[in-house]
């Protein structure tokens, strides 16, 4: 508690003295100083937090990364009985003519999961009845709800009217699109291994980037490529963002700051 975090800037010109450490919401090299270190960590270019904000930060960030596991059965039934006293044609249309409630909890977790929060329940429901009626696979169903959340999204990632991702190379695009292969399971990824490891490395060069600007990594894809490259990236790199252009307002400006090829 009486220590104070410094977070290393973009180009480090002199170091202070302290405990070297990671800032674990964004990766960024940080150090743990004394108060007495506080005002010379600042002229040296760190920025500098305060222990409880750092406290708050930290347990704000454990709570994001395990919303999904913390939304049980019981949780999901107390969510659809608060919607029923706000809109119950909506939700006696959903549940369980369309879905069933195991069904409904996969939808929430897999935007939990990937960090879209599922405050706008109403927009959720009417896009699954939507979607439900043609549709039975959850990860479609999920992506078009992903569709429908463009704004809370937006708002999620945007900063000042522009969005720094990196982009997949429209080669590399394509030669994931060919490589789906259907299994018991859905849909999954058929790459080789030199490819992936070609992915996995020049991306660990990308989010580099990203932390030097204190921003959380994001990457922008095609729509029938996100979920896919998701699920390829997220064991190595939980922390990167992957969003699809139908997934962003038109009127963000998109500042490509990396792009990844075949």
């Amino acid at each position: 508690v009486d220590y104070y975090l410094a977070l290393e800037p973009p180009n480090l010109e002199k170091e202070i003295d302290g405990i070297d450490t990671i800032e674990p919401a964004y990766g960024i090299p940080s150090k743990w100083i004394t108060v007495d270190k506080k005002e010379m960590a600042e002229i040296y270019g760190y920025t500098v937090i305060d222990p409880l904000s750092v406290m708050l930060t930290h347990l704000s960030e454990t709570v994001r990364q395990h919303a999904h596991e913390l939304l049980n059965r019981q949780e999901v039934v107390r969510l659809v009985e608060n919607m029923k006293k706000q809109t119950p044609e909506l939700v006696d249309e959903l549940i369980p003519a369309l879905i069933s409630y195991g069904n409904f909890q996969k939808i929430l977790t897999n935007l939990l999961k990937e960090g879209i929060p599922i405050k706008d329940m109403e927009t959720i429901m009417e896009t699954i009845i939507d979607s439900a009626m043609t549709i039975k696979d959850i990860d479609t169903i999920t992506e078009n709800i992903r569709v429908a959340l463009k704004r809370t999204i937006t708002r999620k990632f945007c900063e000042g009217g522009s969005m720094k991702v990196v982009t997949l190379d429209a080669e590399l695009e394509k030669s994931i699109v060919t490589s789906l292969t259907s299994g018991e399971r859905g849909m999954y990824l058929a790459l080789s291994p030199d490819v992936m490891q070609n992915i996995i490395t020049q991306l660990s060069n990308e989010v580099k980037k990203f932390h030097e600007l204190a921003q959380s990594p994001l990457v922008l894809t095609s729509q029938v490529v996100r979920v896919h490259f998701y699920r390829l990236i997220e064991q190595f790199f939980p922390d990167v963002y992957v969003l699809s252009f139908n997934e962003i307002s038109n009127n963000i400006q998109i500042q490509a700051i990396g792009n990844i090829t075949l």
